[in-house]
């Protein structure tokens, strides 16, 4: 069997070579995401990636979040890829991936089930851990040795830890999240967030007894004016690196389009190590000048505006069960525009109205009108505004109020094809997915429940 090998592309993309298939994960190339909100930092080479991937056998793509599901990367991979390449992507309750992929040109789709190992030659095997009703992380397999398990920026928790153990073993490499995804609107929260991506790295590598981790899925730069602030908080790879030296733990820089870390025993250290890592950390240790902000901040409408959050409240309306929706006392939320003059604007979600605040200066929001507008534009919306951090609380709030944290969620639940009445909770396709899912769903959703307290 050849030697099996890593190389890591941009943000949370790797190429993963094993017994002559060749895996890319994730990838996202070019361009901006999340509302123009994070732009890749450093820029890889498209002519190398180009090069590197044109006879790539499968994409993997561990959930729907742009910097990881990126269309227009996708689209320009299908325009040159030189055979029909298979898309990996977990079971869920809706197969609409599938189908916006098959639009760009792709005709190969494998479902991956909750934990289940896909042979792909008679040598490797790969399976997904599915997180939450997003999430998931890749498992790679060789003559059933556990060798590579690709976290991005999966939240394991500890039962989550422990499933993967008992169903898998120790991971000999693990690639993963090593600084902050968004903003929950509280600038003064954004240092320990940091501190808690460290923590969780240190803690995934530890409890899974790996050899050594790489750090990815963090190579960004917050790109607008209204989110630069939160450059200030992110963690660079020099910081998991102490972290992890502190704790005699083994992390390796990798070069972002650098050498492949190459294994001959993929139960031990690779065989490059030394040499990979010390380019990475020189590659890493040049200064990244940020580019001139060159971004058209365009103020939309107000009746625009009004049009696509009435229009978004509506469908959420439609697809609920009215009892639930009553029962979920939804209260207004009140934004301060910055581009319309500071006005208060109210949006009530059950009267479904968006209209100017008369007699009052409170506001929940600061938010310009561009990022308001989007975050109702889409179904993925709200996710998008709480990634891009182009928003912030008012200063009263040292935590996200309640009436807010429900609106995140129940977007979320939309977003996903899980609706909040009789037909949605209790189809046969919702059981079925559920009961794929019963080892981890739990915990995870007490998790989520734990963090939306905090917050």
């Amino acid at each position: 069997m050849s030697t099996s090998k890593v190389k890591l592309l941009a943000h949370a993309s790797i190429l993963i070579e094993a017994d002559g298939k060749r895996i890319l994960t994730d990838p996202w190339f070019f361009g901006t995401v999340f509302n123009d909100g994070w732009e890749l930092s450093p820029k890889p080479s498209l002519e190398d990636i180009k090069s590197d991937i044109k006879d790539i056998d499968i994409i993997w793509i561990s959930h729907e979040h742009p910097d990881h599901l990126h269309f227009p990367t996708l689209k320009w991979i299908a325009e040159f890829i030189e055979k029909d390449v298979e898309i990996y992507f977990q079971e869920n309750n809706s197969f609409k991936v599938f189908g916006a992929l098959k639009k760009l040109g792709y005709q190969s789709f494998v479902s991956m089930p909750h934990l289940s190992k896909i042979p792909i030659t008679s040598n490797v095997k790969l399976a997904c851990y599915a997180h939450r009703h997003l999430d998931s992380s890749l498992a790679v397999f060789i003559k059933d040795n556990f060798w590579l398990l690709d976290v991005n920026d999966t939240e394991l928790n500890e039962n989550d830890i422990k499933i993967i153990k008992n169903e898998f073993g120790k991971p000999t490499v693990l690639y993963n999240q090593f600084s902050i995804a968004g903003s929950n609107g509280i600038e003064t929260s954004l240092r320990s967030d940091s501190v808690t991506v460290l923590d969780k790295m240190r803690q995934h590598h530890k409890s899974l007894s790996a050899k050594i981790s790489v750090p990815i899925a963090s190579f960004v730069r917050f790109s607008r004016y209204d989110n630069a602030y939160m450059n200030d908080y992110v963690n660079t790879v020099f910081d998991a690196k102490n972290i992890f030296q502190e704790s005699n733990l083994q992390l390796v820089l990798q070069k972002i389009g650098g050498d492949y870390l190459e294994w001959e025993d993929i139960n031990e250290v690779p065989l490059n190590l030394l040499e990979i890592d010390a380019d990475g950390q020189s590659f890493f240790a040049n200064e990244i000048v940020a580019e001139d902000d060159t971004y058209d901040y365009k103020v939309i409408a107000q009746k625009e505006v009004k049009k696509v959050i009435e229009d978004r409240v509506s469908d959420w309306q439609k697809v609920t069960n009215k009892i639930v929706l009553k029962f979920l006392k939804l209260k207004p939320v009140f934004f301060r525009v910055v581009d319309w003059d500071n006005e208060i604007w109210k949006v009530d979600f059950l009267k479904n109205t968006f209209s100017k605040a008369c007699g009052t200066n409170e506001f929940d929001i600061s938010i310009a009108s561009q990022p308001l507008w989007q975050a109702f534009k889409t179904p993925f919306g709200i996710q998008t505004l709480g990634v891009s951090g182009r928003y912030k609380l008012a200063q009263e709030f040292d935590c996200v109020p309640k009436k807010w944290k429900k609106i995140r969620i129940f977007s979320s639940l939309h977003n996903a094809e899980i609706y909040l009445s009789i037909s949605g909770l209790f189809s046969r396709q919702m059981f079925l997915w559920l009961w794929a899912r019963r080892k981890g769903m739990i915990s995870q959703i007490l998790q989520q429940l734990r963090r939306f307290q905090r917050n």
